[in-house]
């Protein structure tokens, strides 16, 4: 079965579906777990997509993450973004974590209004940690036109030596690094040598700027145990949802 994505009716669609044209893709196995390296000829009917992915626990979901995403679908002309909740995020406690339909859920209420922004659950139907490079793999197999834009926060930066094969991903997709205006990225050379010189230098010519906030899933959490309302923090359904559903209490 494919991953699923969650539209809003009306939202748009990849022009010239990549699975109803022709494509002679070469496979390579690549390394660990038995990765796929896709190499393909692009032909005329088959138009490159630019696709934005945002990825995380969203536990829950916030308007920092949604901010994000939109500054990074202005600034890169992304056709649509996609947000990825995690199953078994590998760097972080789960121990809070609403359950895998929640989260999905909260993600899905968030974005109902903006028709470029959908919600897939190609994590959640696997078992095990969520490792990005099985994810980039699965949607890149199925949609090869697709160029990935892999978004993260700068804060993010210096752990990416410690993702699973990372050099590997990097290869495959596009990190774009959100950075508040005024803060200083210094992080570039931590990530040698588990990216190449050229990688480094994709991501530096990569960072976008975005409005400063300061918000945080944590935060909202402590919050809503503590009874206090989340009015500017998360959209009005979300705040709605988590408190239908007695989470995070």
């Amino acid at each position: 079965m494919g991953e699923t994505f969650f539209p809003k009716e009306n939202s748009p669609r990849i022009a010239n579906n990549p699975d109803s044209h022709p494509r002679n893709p070469s496979l390579e196995k690549g390394a660990g777990c038995g990765i796929i390296r896709r190499r393909w000829g692009i032909s005329g009917a088959c138009i490159v997509a630019k696709i934005g992915l945002l990825g995380g626990s969203f536990n829950p979901i916030h308007n920092g993450h949604l901010a994000l995403a939109e500054a990074a679908r202005q600034r890169l002309a992304l056709r649509r973004v996609l947000l990825v909740p995690n199953c078994l995020p590998p760097h972080k406690d789960s121990g809070n974590m609403a359950s895998a339909s929640h989260r999905l859920r909260m993600v899905q209420l968030a974005i109902a209004d903006d028709p470029a922004f959908e919600a897939s659950d190609v994590e959640l139907r696997r078992e095990g940690p969520s490792y990005t490079l099985h994810t980039i793999c699965e949607l890149l197999d199925k949609h090869p036109n697709w160029d990935i834009h892999f978004l993260i926060g700068a804060d993010t930066l210096p752990e990416l030596p410690t993702w699973y094969h990372i050099g590997e991903l990097a290869s495959l997709c596009k990190f774009v690094v959100a950075n508040r205006p005024g803060e200083a990225l210094d992080h570039f050379d931590a990530l040698r040598p588990a990216l190449t010189d050229a990688q480094i230098a994709g991501i530096r010519q990569r960072v976008i700027g975005m409005p400063p906030t300061d918000i945080s899933s944590t935060a909202i959490r402590r919050r809503v145990a503590g009874g206090q309302p989340l009015d500017g923090l998360v959209p009005a359904a979300v705040a709605d949802y988590i408190s239908r559903n007695g989470l995070y209490r």
